[in-house]
Parts: C-alpha cells; sequence; structure tokens
C-alpha cells in the first residue's frame, strides 16, 4: 500500500532522520507534518527545507522551528527546535518529499458507491474509491489505489501498488504493471487516429505529383482503421494529467519501465517507448514510433509517424522531427537537426540579416 506517514499525523524528526539515513540535532521526537520552503514554514509541524545555498540564507529570517538542511551547512543550531541533517546526494531530496508527500484519502476495501463487476478480481488490500466503475474480468492488484470516477474496462489489469488518480479512464485490455501512477483524467486505450480514403487522398496525390481535388469534388469518404489490440503499460511508469495514450491497430502500443509522461501528451498508436525515458509536456508523437532506451523529449516536441528515434537522444523543446534520430544525438529546431547544425544556422541567420542591411544601405 502506498503510505505516507502524514496519515499517521505526522512523523517524528527523528524516524524521518533515520529513513533518510541522516542525523538529528535537537528535539527528535517533534513530530513533521508538512514540508515548505524556509519563509512558509509558519505553522506547528512544518519542516524547512533548505538543501540549497540559497534556502539556506533563508533560514536566517524564517519563522521555522523544525529544519532540514545538507551535511556541511553552516546555521544557527540553537535558533531551532530541530535540525534534520541529510546527507548530500542527488537523491535525497526526492525521498524526503517522498516520505512526506500527500495521502490519496482512499478509505481502504471498496467504495460503497464504486461499481465492480462479479467477474472483477479485486485484492482485499486494494481500495476502490467512490464511484469508481471495474468491468467484468478487471484486475487489481495488492496494495493499489483506485480512486474517485476512475473507469476500467473489460479485461484491464493493474498490477500492485499502483496509484490511479480520479477521472483515468483505461479502455477494454489494457495492462498496468507495478507501482505505476496515472493522474487526472488521463486516458488509457483509446482508439488511434487511423483513417483511409476510399479513393487516393490529398497527401497520397501530392506525394505523386498528381493534382489535388478541387472543391466540389465528389466526397472521398474516410474510413476508419479499428484498434485491435491495447496498451501495455511497464512497471514504475507514471503518466501526467490529461495525457492520452492510444492503443495499438494489430499490437500493443508499449511504455516501457520507469518511463515518466508529463501532461498534456500524445502517444499514438503502435508506439513502443524503451525504460527510463522523459516524455515533457505538449508532446505529440504520431503512430508507429520507436523510441529508445533512456530518450529525453523537450516539451512541445512533434514527432512524425513511422520514425525511428535511438536510445538516449535527447530532443530539444519547440522541435518538429520529420526524420530518424540516432541513438545518442541531440536534435533541435524545426525541422529538427542535430544540435551543431541548429546552432550554425541560427548564426548563418543573423549574418544573412546584416548582409541584407548592408545591401540595402549601398
Amino acid at each position: 500500500m502506498r503510505e505516507t506517514q502524514r496519515e499517521k499525523g505526522g512523523i517524528s524528526a527523528s524516524a524521518l532522520a533515520d529513513a533518510l539515513g541522516g542525523r538529528i540535532v535537537g528535539d527528535g521526537s517533534t513530530r513533521i507534518v508538512r514540508g515548505a520552503p524556509p519563509a512558509d514554514a509558519c505553522r506547528p509541524g512544518d519542516l524547512a527545507i533548505a538543501l540549497s545555498q540559497e534556502a539556506v540564507r533563508e533560514l536566517a529570517a524564517s519563522p521555522a522551528q523544525i529544519v532540514a538542511v545538507s551535511e556541511g551547512a553552516e546555521i544557527d543550531r540553537d535558533r531551532f527546535r530541530a535540525v534534520l541533517v541529510l546527507p548530500r546526494s542527488r537523491t535525497t531530496f526526492s525521498a524526503l518529499t517522498a516520505s512526506l508527500r500527500h495521502p490519496s484519502g482512499a478509505a481502504p476495501g471498496i467504495h460503497p458507491s464504486a461499481v465492480v463487476d462479479p467477474a472483477a478480481q479485486v485484492d482485499p488490500k486494494a481500495r476502490i474509491g467512490p464511484l469508481a466503475v471495474v468491468g467484468p474480468g478487471a484486475v487489481v492488484g495488492a496494495g493499489s489505489e483506485i480512486l474517485a470516477q476512475v473507469t476500467l474496462g473489460e479485461d484491464v489489469v493493474v498490477g500492485t501498488d499502483c496509484l490511479i488518480h480520479p477521472g483515468v479512464r483505461i479502455g477494454w485490455g489494457c495492462r498496468v504493471g507495478d507501482r505505476v501512477t496515472i493522474h487526472h483524467n488521463a486516458s488509457i486505450g483509446a482508439d488511434g487516429y487511423s483513417y483511409v480514403h476510399l479513393r487516393p487522398g490529398p497527401l497520397e496525390v501530392f506525394k505523386e505529383g498528381g493534382d489535388p481535388p478541387r472543391q466540389g469534388s465528389e466526397r472521398n469518404r474516410l474510413h476508419k482503421i479499428h484498434s485491435l489490440s491495447v496498451v501495455e503499460i511497464g512497471d514504475d511508469v507514471e503518466v501526467g494529467a490529461l495525457s492520452a495514450i492510444d492503443r495499438g491497430t494489430l499490437r500493443a502500443t508499449r511504455i516501457g519501465p520507469g518511463t515518466k509522461i508529463d501532461d498534456h501528451v500524445l502517444i499514438g498508436h503502435n508506439v513502443e517507448i524503451g525504460y527510463d525515458c522523459v516524455i515533457c509536456g505538449q508532446v505529440g508523437i504520431a503512430g508507429s514510433v520507436t523510441i529508445g532506451d533512456g530518450a529525453v523529449i523537450g516539451g512541445r516536441v512533434g514527432i512524425a509517424d513511422h520514425l525511428s528515434i535511438g536510445s538516449y537522444a535527447l530532443i530539444g523543446a519547440g522541435s518538429g522531427v520529420a526524420t530518424d534520430i540516432p541513438a545518442g544525438a541531440y536534435y533541435l529546431g524545426f525541422p529538427a537537426v542535430p544540435r551543431k547544425q541548429a546552432l550554425e544556422n541560427l548564426v548563418l541567420l543573423g549574418r544573412l540579416r546584416r548582409l541584407l542591411a548592408q545591401q540595402r544601405r549601398k
């Protein structure tokens, strides 16, 4: 079960220090309920988090009585009731916030207003929130929390220790691994966006060098290509609010273990994403794209269909990707090109402007 110490009325300073591999100076029995920046730590139970040099400087004017600092930080420790001295590590802040995160509020068991099909399998240690719907054949693993107004379709599988936030919709047959978090109103397993014209459409005509249809021509109706497969989400994935992952046409859309997807992201049908990728907000990935392990895709990137993005590639924010990107490459721009070329293009554009200005003065 995803449980935080806050559900028990806080955590003692000494217990938190022990959990994080740190030490306590002062009263270790002091209860901590909330983490806050130094200037805002004004309530009883507030922990002023000052792990950066700038935050340490702010402690001089902070009303906080409990503080957390990194090993070696120089502060007047006598001013505070309790000081947590934490190891210097890239993951210390992550571990600290995990210990103080807000509880989901889901009560144990199945809420009376939830609709759970008799053919569904809900582990006794799972939590099903109000007005949630769990379809026939669906499986919910131990420790998972299905919060208010979530819909799990027929034969959906949700693994252990998952957190599915309010309003999420998971369509029939989709599979979610262990320790997955899906935020508010995300859509998993809607149909892919795939149609075919009765006759060759404008794009096909253009590629073949023909004349486009004229206004008033006979209708060229679009026929839907139905999505017959599912979405498979690996362990430890996080999907942001209002994001959509479409189901595959004949093979599954797959999200690899550990990948993190921001808000307002669209992942089209048949896309395959490797492990530990970072996909920032407002990214659009068209159908049948393959993305290797550890790739980083900046905000508002658009990727055309049937492309391959290599492992550990980096795509700068706002880029438009129309070609394959090799492993380990850094691309940016519109259209996206290797970073060195993109920067050279910007320099050349500046020179061209100066050249044109000189020509006008002659």
